[in-house]
């Protein structure tokens, strides 16, 4: 019996690569039975592999070899369930040329660059966004600029990027393991097999997966000036993890050095992303606020009230008005403050994704990494792949956003529960 059940789980595990090859090789966002498949298969696949970690026993070499051969099984991909990667080549590609695009439009700036037009009127009519301005930070446009770099010496840009983010999340494993070294591979399974982190990181490109080295730099780090650098690091790839520096406790010795490198990394956005206010609030980050909506779960709750005083668009900003009165409150309450660093920061990125109006399969990616060093949690992290794969319904039918609500609702609101009553008997 033993010697079958082994077999079985080492054909799990050699047929998981496979699964995840032909996911992001052959998916697609535009079918709903695709989706379907796909959101039950690959999180299935997840669990019951954890359970399969034993074969490894205490070999992690093994284990973290067989992380990355399952992150080389979506090299090559191309992007059948995200578009975003048009957007960032063609950012980077007018970024190399000396345009900004900060300033201009894709449909703009395409009328004055003529030494490859062809190639970049081929990601104009594949991104989902030719007519607005750019909201992806400085560092971000590096990032991008350098795999298309390293794609022109391979042929292709996709395969640059892929390769630069497979590098950067193979450091992230490494750090991980640094980070917690007495976990089980069972909690070093939530990220390292996590089909999202693979799937939405390595495959669709996308740079959640620099969000997480900046989190492990900033909780590795030893000194305060590791810390505060590390806080600015990640301020310059995304703009909600201004919201992290909720999680650094009151010390007369580094808030003060806290708020001046925030007030830089604030300064740089203006110049870059905001250097056109007007333009960003109509045309660009402002839609985040108004008018885009995306499988969000407290958010709706709003939607579907102000609708019946006709200013529905508003839902977004009230939302995050409601996640502000929470975060000060809970501040007030000294409640955020009696966790540890890990759990802060969990704290405070699961609340902003609770109210957000606007949660990608890959905004999760963070989320998932700071679960990692906590037991029996692959269940959890389960449900959460399950419903961001199974958010890519909203592309394909209208109304499939009230089915996907209603799941996260009862999901959520089912480990919500638990979750709540374990923090009133810690706190």
């Amino acid at each position: 019996m033993s010697i079958r059940s082994n077999l079985t789980k080492l054909l799990l595990g050699i047929l998981y690569p496979f699964v995840l090859f032909v996911s992001t090789h052959w998916g697609s966002r535009n079918d709903l039975s695709i989706i379907l498949v796909v959101s039950t298969v690959l999180p299935l696949y997840f669990y019951f592999l954890s359970a399969s970690l034993s074969l490894f026993k205490n070999r992690f070499y093994w284990y973290f070899g067989y992380a990355f051969f399952l992150r080389v099984a979506a090299l090559g991909s191309p992007a059948v369930w995200s578009d975003d990667i048009y957007r960032y080549l063609f950012d980077a590609k007018i970024f190399l040329e000396g345009f900004s695009p900060y300033l201009y439009t894709p449909a703009e700036v395409i009328k004055f660059i003529h030494s490859s037009p062809l190639e970049l009127e081929t990601l104009l009519s594949k991104m989902n966004s030719p007519n607005y301005y750019s909201v992806y930070p400085l560092l971000v446009q590096c990032f991008f600029s350098l795999g298309t770099l390293v794609g022109s010496y391979l042929g292709s840009s996709f395969l640059g990027v892929q390769i630069l983010i497979l590098l950067v999340d193979m450091v992230n494993l490494i750090l991980i393991r640094k980070l917690y070294p007495l976990a089980s591979f069972k909690s070093y399974w939530l990220y390292f097999g996590n089909p999202i982190v693979i799937l939405e990181g390595i495959s669709q490109m996308h740079p959640e997966v620099l969000l997480v080295t900046g989190c492990l730099l900033l909780l590795l780090s030893g000194s305060v000036t590791q810390k505060i650098l590390s806080f600015f690091f990640l301020t310059q790839l995304k703009i909600n993890t201004f919201l992290l520096i909720l999680g650094f406790r009151w010390n007369r010795s580094y808030w003060p050095k806290l708020v001046i490198v925030s007030c830089l990394s604030l300064l740089l956005w203006k110049v870059t992303v905001f250097s056109d206010l007007g333009s960003q609030g109509s045309s660009g980050i402002g839609l985040f606020f108004h008018s885009f909506r995306f499988a969000g779960m407290v958010e709706p709750f709003f939607y579907y009230i102000l609708y019946s005083f006709n200013v529905e668009y508003l839902s977004g900003i009230f939302s995050f008005s409601i996640l502000s009165c929470i975060y000060i409150f809970c501040l007030k309450k000294d409640f955020v403050s009696q966790l540890n660093f890990e759990n802060r920061l969990l704290f405070i990125y699961s609340l902003f994704l609770l109210f957000s109006p606007v949660i990608h399969p890959w905004y999760w990616i963070p989320w998932i990494f700071l679960m990692v060093g906590k037991e029996k949690m692959e269940l959890f992290v389960t449900n959460i792949s399950f419903l961001s794969f199974l958010s890519y319904g909203l592309y394909v039918w209208n109304d499939f956003v009230h089915i996907h609500w209603m799941i996260s609702i009862l999901v959520l609101g089912y480990y919500g529960k638990k979750q709540i009553n374990y923090f009133c008997k810690t706190t």
